[in-house]
């Protein structure tokens, strides 16, 4: 069961595109990143047609956590393109970069929220409960309300 939190009334204009599109909280031998390693991961997807810096926000799995913030190191790596895609690494290894988040998901179930620069807008949540190994867990089609689970992740890519 996977359970929608609604927060479009709290979404900027700048951000309000913005949503957590799809993730992978099991991830075994689906989708390396950059160096190899198969971690967790959220797709962010824009549904406008400017570009969002999420460089600045914060993310986190557990409202009880503190609040991770998403560098602003470099915006080439933190930025969802109009009408795209941006994949952040929930693998606890920052030092791979910005697209590399200080939060591990957890297989029995949790929340991803996001929350804009300000730390207490919330852009867009989520909560799941236990997650299988290489399925993901998106909306269908992007940025609807419809959750599926794929047996073939999309990471980066439009959800069919």
């Amino acid at each position: 069961m996977l359970i929608i939190f609604s927060c479009e009334d709290k979404k900027s204009s700048d951000t309000g595109g913005l949503f957590i599109n799809e993730f992978l909280a099991k991830n075994d031998s689906c989708c390396p990143d950059e160096v190899g390693d198969y971690d967790d991961w959220v797709e962010l997807y824009n549904s406008g047609s400017s570009p969002i810096d999420v460089g600045g926000m914060y993310i986190t799995d557990d409202l009880e956590d503190e609040l991770y913030r998403i560098p602003k190191t470099d915006n080439t790596l933190t930025t969802v393109p109009g009408e795209g895609y941006l994949i952040l690494w929930l693998d606890k290894d920052e030092e791979q970069g910005p697209q590399h988040i200080g939060v591990k998901l957890s297989t029995d179930g949790e929340s991803i929220i996001l929350f804009d620069s300000d730390s207490t807008t919330i852009i867009d949540s989520l909560s799941f409960e236990a997650q299988e190994a290489d399925i993901s867990m998106g909306r269908s089609p992007d940025g609807s309300n419809n959750w599926v689970k794929f047996t073939t992740p999309t990471p980066g890519t439009s959800n069919k």
